[in-house]
C-alpha cells in the first residue's frame, strides 16, 4: 500500500508519493528569471534556501491558470529541492496495485512521458507524475 499526496491541474487529479513532498505552500512571492526556460516561473524562498519554481501548467502544456494563485508543492527530487506549481491540493489517498491500469501515450490530455502509473477508482483516474522527469529542465535552466 502507498500513500499519495493528490492536487488538480487544469481539473486532472494527479499525486505524487507522500514522502517526496516536503510541504505546501500558499501566496510564496517568486522572483522571476530573465532568460530562464519557460516552464521555470521563478525563484522563492523555503526554509533558508532558494529554490526553482516550475509551472507544471507550462510543462504540461496547459493554459495559463486564471482567477486565483497556485499553490506551490515543495518536492525533494535526485537533484534537490524544486516547487512545483500546481492549481490546488487534494487529499493523501492509499492506493493498492489493483487498481493500477495500463496508459495510452496521452492520458487524459497530458503526454504520458511525465506520469509514472494511472490509478482508476470508481469516480476518477488518478495521474502519478514521474518527479524526476518533471524537474528535468534544458537548457537556460537554473536547476
Amino acid at each position: 500500500m502507498r500513500k499519495i499526496g493528490t492536487f488538480f491541474i487544469g481539473g486532472i487529479r494527479f499525486g505524487m508519493d507522500v514522502l517526496k513532498v516536503l510541504g505546501v505552500l500558499q501566496n510564496a512571492e517568486i522572483v522571476r528569471v530573465p532568460l530562464a526556460n519557460g516552464v521555470i516561473a521563478g525563484l522563492i524562498q523555503y526554509r533558508g534556501q532558494i529554490i526553482t519554481v516550475i509551472d507544471l501548467r507550462r510543462k504540461l502544456e496547459m493554459a495559463p491558470l486564471e482567477g486565483q494563485e497556485p499553490m506551490h508543492m515543495i518536492i525533494k527530487t535526485k537533484k534537490g529541492i524544486v516547487s512545483f506549481l500546481v492549481d490546488e491540493v487534494s487529499d493523501v489517498i492509499e492506493i493498492t496495485q489493483n487498481t493500477k491500469v495500463e496508459m495510452s501515450k496521452s492520458v487524459q490530455g497530458v503526454d504520458s512521458f511525465f506520469i509514472s502509473h494511472t490509478y482508476k477508482f470508481e469516480d476518477f483516474a488518478l495521474l502519478i507524475l514521474d518527479t524526476e522527469r518533471i524537474a528535468e529542465v534544458k537548457s537556460g535552466s537554473v536547476i
